[in-house]
Parts: C-alpha cells; structure tokens; sequence
C-alpha cells in the first residue's frame, strides 16, 4: 500500500473512532457513520481492515464491550444493574453478553461489579 493511501485510511480511521467513540451508548449502523464520515462503508471497510486489522462492526462491538466493563469498574455504573449497562451499549442478549465479556476479560459481568461494589463499600477510617 503506498504512503499516501494508508495516510488516506489512517484518516478515515481516526474520524470513524472518534465518531464511534462519541455515540457508544446510541444505536448506530455503520452506513450512518461511514456517511457521517464522508465515505462509502465499503471504503470504511478497507480503511478498518488496513489500518486496525479488522471490520468497522468488529471494532465498535469491541469499542462497546470496553466501555461496558469501565462502566461496571466505576462506583456509579456498579450500582446499577448489568442488564441496563449491557442495554446501554447496544447488547440486548444478557447470555451472549456475558460469554463475549468472560472471553474478552476473563470474568463475568456480575464478578467485575461485585468486584467494584467491594471496593467502593471500603472507606477509609477517619476520612
């Protein structure tokens, strides 16, 4: 790939990233966001594939499932439930959800919010 095109697809990641980023907890398609972008979603497609080494709907599923599990790491998001985290970003299927959370950090939902929940309950003597 010449220097020129890769610089082209680093732009159009970039762009796609911080538009994703920006909209994780809206239901967004990728056709919306390859046009809010200025592209074709087959160029978007290209561009992921080249630069991040795999599709715009992989990353966003895995952009998605990280905000999922920093909002369970967070007092705030703990003290909620994880059907209304897992909802807020786009997954609807609870038992999917927690498959795809246990592969991609090695425990359960309910384990990183427990986990949180503990620490946020542990204040310090005389503060």
């Amino acid at each position: 790939m010449q220097q020129s095109q890769r610089e082209r697809y680093r732009d159009i990641v970039d762009r796609f990233v911080q538009l994703a980023r920006a909209n994780l907890d809206k239901p967004t398609r990728i056709p919306d966001l390859s046009r809010a972008i200025g592209v074709e979603p087959r160029q978007l497609r290209r561009a992921c594939q080249a630069i991040l080494g795999i599709t715009p709907v992989s990353h966003l599923h895995r952009l998605r499932l990280s905000e999922a599990r920093h909002t369970l790491s967070t007092p705030d998001g703990a003290a909620s439930t994880i059907t209304k985290v897992a909802s807020r970003f786009g997954f609807h299927e609870l038992g999917r959800f927690a498959a795809v959370y246990r592969a991609a950090f090695g425990e359960h939902p309910s384990e990183t919010r427990q986990r949180t929940l503990a620490n946020s309950d542990t204040t310090v003597p005389g503060a």
